[in-house]
């Protein structure tokens, strides 16, 4: 079966993309506390991260399975089209499901539930962890025999 050969990568590819979000929203908050003089010590910034981690799971990750499966199944449809663009496919999926997904919610919520990525750099970097997660899809996925 085809579905149960992308479980695998599809997992991991969450797995990178929702560290990754989940420590760089950290960081920009972080970092926002710094800048008004209240910088955490090492060892908070530490537990942040962990506790982040868990923290933005019941929330964040549902929206992020949901965002990378339509941004993969739409770039599985397009690489077949777009030929020179089929080695690239995933990690600009990764990407543009990230940055819809945040748009959705600046339009749902009036703001982005996500602190860290409300501003133009954490968007971005956000976005990144996307695309990181269509890199780790796209190496761990099967190559077509042939």
């Amino acid at each position: 079966m085809r579905v149960l050969k992308v479980i695998g990568p599809f997992l991991a590819a969450f797995a990178a993309a929702f560290a990754g979000v989940s420590l760089a929203h950290t960081q920009f908050v972080l970092a926002g506390l710094s800048g008004v003089g209240a910088a955490p010590t090492f060892a908070e910034n530490l537990h942040t991260c962990i506790a982040d981690l868990g923290g933005l799971f019941p929330s964040l990750g549902p929206v992020l399975v949901l965002a990378l499966a339509i941004g993969f199944l739409v770039a599985a449809g397009l690489k077949r089209v777009l030929t020179p663009l089929a080695g690239v496919a995933y990690p600009i999926a990764g990407f543009a499901a990230m940055a819809t997904a945040l748009i959705a919610m600046r339009i749902s919520f009036h703001s982005t539930p996500l602190a860290g990525a409300r501003g133009l750099e954490g968007f971005v970097v956000v976005c990144l962890m996307g695309a990181l997660g269509g890199f780790v899809f796209s190496a761990l996925l099967p190559k077509a025999k042939g």
